[in-house]
């Protein structure tokens, strides 16, 4: 593999440019060579991490399945794809990002595309190695929209830079919130109270950059559901504190919500849900818990029935995929092999890593071309960056079809945003009498950021999971079944709600292929009836 920058023919055109009176002429461009027979694929990760452990095992799945099918195909010859781990540290060992920076400019020479990132305080110090050699680096774990932003800010230093998963914080705390509205309007039937009547919330948040807009962002869409939030957001350590955790849950327990809001990415996560399910019982847990996605943390209580069980019982999560929930027809077959090469483990967000490597082969066997003179494969960066870039390159993925915000086309109330056309081909505005305007709650970015993931129903909307009791048969004197983490929203509320649940971005009232009823405890609904 080798990155070629013809650096004459660029000096040149910068001369003739800058003669000519051009301040920003137009960055250089970089030719990848393919050679050897392979592509080689960087993960940059902390490998012994749950986080990086998940983004690997994506990746290797989905080189597996390349190579299956005979690998990258450019112009009539093969080249077989090969992961290459590169251990950043950066979850436990060194969030500052200074050891990925080590580790990535030790391999940048040995890989031709890089895939992975997580801690967002990391990420973006030891990216710029990436950057600066001219590799496209697909983002698989660190969501916060200021690593996005640089595009916009330096398309020419930056335009490598792409999100594979998640999409970014704005939209995480929107898709909390949508997911409690549904659970809320479920919750007040149940407890037969009007639609208007008010409840109640609590935050809880890791203390790390990714999180901060976030909550902001859920503060501010609380009021729209009729949802108050009882304290000003409780700020955690993610590594997990237990006073400090019992501490809070304390509180919580004074002011009695009907919900509590997790922020949460970290260990502190498991911590959370012990306490929360004895110091507070009565109130449901809905939010982003990462650790709730995963079984490992519950194991010794998965086989237990109800009333007994995990503490992550029915705690509804923000997530990517859950048991037989099917966003697309590549869903189901993906996480039957996931689960099946980690002895049944589910997938964090960060296995996404397996489409963001599926769609980077789609866009090598788009625009390479191959040498019989030479032979070599090669592909020219600009190029297969404006195939991500252009919508009619949508993909269908196991979450849903991936495509990416455009550059900005205008500008509103001082921030770059999407103009109408880039909007027009993005959503379907028609098909639900939406008005395009630009102001500060509509196209601007953040957070419809250039390289990020689209948005909205029939784009990427994530899923909203439960942990529900599965089985209760009786076998003897047991009751056989398993706690299984099942998919709850989107969900379908019937037609009289399409105006409702509908807003800039598409129509919510909908469910997905799998999607199961929602599970509301009879002690909360009982405990909160007025």
């Amino acid at each position: 593999m080798k990155r070629i920058v013809p650096v004459v023919m660029v000096s040149l055109l910068v001369t003739v440019l800058l003669l000519a009176g051009c301040i920003n002429p137009p960055p250089p461009p970089v030719r990848y060579v393919f050679e050897d027979g392979k592509i080689n694929i960087g993960i940059v990760a902390e490998l012994n991490s749950t986080a990086g452990a998940m983004q690997l095992t994506g990746a290797t799945l989905a080189q597996d399945a390349i190579n299956r099918n005979g690998g990258i195909h450019i112009g009539g010859v093969s080249y077989i794809l090969e992961v290459v781990p590169i251990e950043t540290g950066e979850e436990t060992v060194d969030p500052t990002g200074l050891t990925g920076k080590t580790a990535l400019a030790a391999a940048i020479d040995g890989v031709d595309f890089i895939l992975g990132g997580f801690r967002t305080e990391a990420v973006e110090v030891y990216r710029t190695v990436a950057m600066d050699n001219g590799v496209i680096f697909i983002d698989c774990g660190a969501g916060t929209e200021a690593l996005q932003h640089s595009v916009v800010d330096d398309y020419a230093g930056y335009r490598f830079w792409f999100k594979g998963s998640p999409y970014n914080e704005y939209f995480m705390g929107r898709s909390v919130v949508k997911i409690l509205e549904a659970v809320a309007m479920k919750l007040r039937e149940q407890m037969g109270v009007l639609p208007s009547y008010t409840l109640n919330a609590s935050i809880v948040a890791d203390n790390l950059v990714w999180a901060y807009q976030q909550v902001v962002v859920i503060t501010e869409l609380l009021k729209d559901i009729n949802v108050n939030l009882v304290h000003t957001p409780y700020w955690v350590d993610s590594t997990g504190n237990t006073v400090a955790m019992q501490n809070v849950m304390t509180s919580i327990a004074v002011s009695d919500p009907q919900f509590i809001i997790p922020v949460l990415s970290a260990d502190a996560g498991v911590l959370y849900d012990t306490l929360r399910s004895s110091s507070v019982p009565n109130a449901m847990s809905v939010g982003i818990n990462l650790k709730a996605q995963l079984k490992s943390p519950w194991s010794d209580n998965l086989t237990t029935a109800p009333p007994g069980g995990p503490a992550c019982a029915y705690e509804v999560v923000v997530d990517t995929w859950a048991e037989d929930l099917n966003q697309t027809s590549k869903t189901g077959p993906f996480l039957a092999a996931f689960m099946n090469s980690t002895s049944g483990e589910y997938p964090l967000y960060t296995a996404a890593t397996y489409d963001a490597l599926l769609g980077l082969r789609a866009a090598v066997e788009a625009v390479a071309s191959y040498d019989a003179e030479e032979g070599i494969a090669y592909a020219w960066a600009d190029d297969i960056i404006q195939w991500l870039e252009d919508p009619a390159n949508a993909r269908v993925a196991t979450t849903g079809n991936i495509t990416y915000y455009p550059g900005p086309g205008t500008a509103a109330a001082g921030k770059p945003a999407l103009a109408e056309a880039q909007v027009g081909s993005l959503y379907p505005l028609d098909s639900y009498n939406y008005t395009y305007t630009y102001d500060a709650k509509d196209w601007t970015m953040p957070a419809h950021t250039t390289h990020d993931l689209v948005y909205g129903p029939g784009l990427l909307t994530g899923v909203g999971a439960q942990w529900q009791w599965v089985g209760n048969e009786t076998v003897g004197n047991e009751t056989v079944g398993e706690w299984k983490k099942v998919g709850v929203w989107p969900m379908d509320f019937g037609d009289a709600y399409d105006e409702a649940l509908t807003d800039q971005y598409g129509c919510w009232n909908f469910a997905y292929n799998g999607t199961v009823a929602l599970v509301i405890p009879q002690n909360i609904i009982d405990y909160h009836k007025p």
